[in-house]
């Protein structure tokens, strides 16, 4: 292997990617060790340790891998830091810490590299993510392939990474309620029955396809079936979702474990992946949707409708839904795919783990923003002239980037985001100073604003603070009419009390919803 060839190895295989195969029991997880083949090569794991699956992260030794590539590895027993080195090239990872270090950039892992024994072990997913390591595994036998590219096949198993192959464009559909994502119009299918113990291996046809394992990662969902399969794509709205149905294939019983998450609309017991870094997918689940004839679906939930490709390899059994496609640019004026409504994008400000102003009673922002916005949300949706997007429906934690990539994908004709204000108590009258703003950072976005103020005031029947300008990176990125409300003070007792009652937030949500209807003109 040259020393080019290996350098480039050595950035793909420093911070280790996620693969979600299935979750043994405790029992079956102590029976095998696991393999690791690099590029057709079978690498011999230390002895007593073990392929582990941490939270959902498979996490693998990072010594042996690296030093088959010919790369040095440092370890410091006082700082638990693993260095690796090549040429020029310094990564550094710490046991315990969820970021890593490469050459004085930092990067974040999906789980934290651990010790165990002498051996430090890492997150594969992080390989894949951040530097596009191509990964295959087998759930059966806890193997995990890895390839730099290389188009020769793997050892014979169901797992290198296939070359995509485009599929026919997906149809559009009308959701049909109940099930796990809607029945397929055209397509004879029995009543579902719920799944046996052991979902997908009972009840279905002797020498069906398996499907084995599913990973989603790099915006891709990848599936691992263990035989030919022809996927049926559906594409559903309200809410927005792709469909992946694989007709003829149940679950293989390794990977059936992994569904213990809730029930799925026929009562099918469900599992979901992980997808942790992705804000514009909201969920992946998959169950059993029919025992006679046997087909596993997968849901993919997106905030937005979202164009994909489709790729299958009749060689591996693996089935691609790449969700990278590139979508329909933001035009100045956005309609939800083939219905002309206009397309309005509703932001909740802060969540999750930022919880915003906190009011002198200890309630917190986030809560308020999110009420109104569902609130708003239910009128606009309600009355059927546009469709809304939510940048989050759940107590959840969005970068400001992930609310404009929301907002630009969706191709969206209007941006509004909902707050409450606060002051620093160092301020001079920090508990007097109440009323309502709205706030701009583009001038075609100030008509917007000066409607939205109108009907913002009427809600809350605050003072009005007026009009203002100022350099939000939420009104300020996105390229569509664009505007953030300020309700009220949460720093004032009277503002505070009054924000969180039913009947102003009831209010302000009728106005905000008229507010934007005038200035759509409907």
């Amino acid at each position: 292997m040259g020393r080019i060839t290996r350098l480039i190895f050595s950035l793909l295989l420093l911070p280790l990617m996620f693969l979600s195969f299935s979750v043994h029991d405790a029992a079956a997880a102590g029976k095998t060790q696991g393999k690791i083949v690099l590029d057709n090569k079978e690498l011999a794991l230390p002895k007593g340790i073990a392929i582990e699956n941490v939270n959902g992260s498979v996490m693998i030794p990072i010594r042996i891998v690296v030093e088959n590539l010919g790369f040095e590895v440092l370890w410091e027993q006082t700082s638990r830091k693993v260095t690796i080195k090549q040429d020029f090239k310094s990564v550094e990872l710490i046991v315990g810490s969820k970021s890593a270090n490469a050459d004085g950039i930092r990067l974040d892992l999906n789980a934290a590299p651990k010790q165990t024994g002498g051996t430090v072990l890492v997150p594969i997913r992080f390989v894949s993510e951040q530097f596009g390591l191509k990964v295959g595994w087998d759930n059966r036998d806890k193997i995990v392939y890895l390839t730099g590219g290389a188009p020769a096949p793997l050892v014979a198993a169901p797992t290198p990474i296939p070359s995509p192959v485009p599929s026919p464009t997906a149809q559009v559909l009308s959701a049909t309620p109940g099930n796990l994502g809607g029945s397929i119009p055209g397509t004879v299918v029995s009543t579902p029955s719920p799944a046996a113990s052991i979902p997908g291996s009972d009840g279905a046809i002797a020498g069906a396809p398996k499907v084995k394992g599913a990973v989603f990662s790099e915006n891709k969902l990848v599936v691992a079936v263990d035989g030919s399969v022809k996927p049926s794509i559906t594409v559903m709205n309200n809410p927005a979702r792709i469909i992946v149905d694989l007709p003829g294939t149940a679950f293989a019983p390794e990977f059936a474990g992994s569904l213990q998450q809730g029930l799925a609309g026929n009562g099918s017991p469900q599992g979901k992946l992980d997808v942790t870094g992705y804000p514009l997918v909201s969920e992946i689940r998959y169950a059993l949707f029919s025992v006679n004839p046997s087909i596993v679906r997968f849901v993919i939930q997106t905030a937005v409708n979202q164009p994909y490709q489709l790729s299958t390899d009749e060689v591996t059994g693996l089935v691609t839904i790449d969700l990278n496609t590139q979508s329909v640019p933001w035009n100045g004026g956005g309609t939800a795919g083939n219905t002309g409504k206009p397309v309005v994008v509703l932001d909740a400000g802060h969540g999750g783990s930022k919880p915003g102003a906190v009011s002198i009673t200890g309630r917190l922002e986030k809560d308020f923003n999110l009420a109104v916005v569902r609130k708003a949300g239910a009128l606009l949706e309600q009355d059927g002239r546009m469709t809304v997007v939510y940048t989050r429906t759940e107590d959840t934690h969005l970068e400001l980037q992930d609310r404009v990539v929301i907002a630009e994908a969706a191709g969206a004709t209007l941006f509004l985001s909902v707050h409450a204000n606060s002051l620093e108590t160092s301020f001079p009258n920090w508990n007097k100073i109440n009323g309502s703003e709205t706030y701009y950072s583009r001038s075609e976005s100030l008509p917007f604003a000066q409607i939205m103020h109108k009907h913002l005031l009427a809600g809350t029947g605050f003072k009005d603070n007026g009009v203002r300008y100022k350099s939000l990176h939420v009104t300020r990125e996105t390229r569509m009419p664009a505007v953030l409300l300020e309700a009220g003070y949460l720093t004032n007792v009277d503002n505070e009390t009054a924000l969180y009652t039913d009947y102003l937030q009831n209010n302000l949500a009728g106005e905000i919803a008229a507010g934007i209807k005038e200035y759509l003109g409907l």
